[in-house]
């Protein structure tokens, strides 16, 4: 039952990363190209379809890849002396999801 449980809570929590990630980008005024250079920058290995599937919300990213691209939206933000709006994948697994 527990095992249940726990996939229960990983679904919950992956399913707000994609959204955090879209977010940000409407947020921003950087193209996705200029979005996806930065994450690779900061050693992101997401293809430029595989990003645009995330923010499209028709992919999962893994805690990984969104904290890498939450970070280049971060740095876009703090760059012009704005908050870091994106919650990096720990911030969004410490919250306690909805539900049963």
């Amino acid at each position: 039952m527990s095992d249940d449980r726990g996939e229960r809570a990983r679904a919950a929590e992956t399913m707000r990363s994609a959204p955090a990630l879209r977010a940000g980008f409407a947020l921003c005024e950087l193209t996705l190209r200029e979005l996806w250079t930065a994450q690779v920058a900061l050693g992101g290995m997401l293809s430029e379809d595989e990003l645009r599937e995330t923010l499209e919300l028709r992919r999962e990213p893994t805690w990984a890849e969104h904290d890498v691209v939450a970070a280049a939206l971060n740095e876009w933000f703090t760059e012009r002396g704005q908050d870091h709006p994106v919650a990096y994948s720990e911030e969004l697994r410490s919250e306690t999801p909805d539900g049963p």
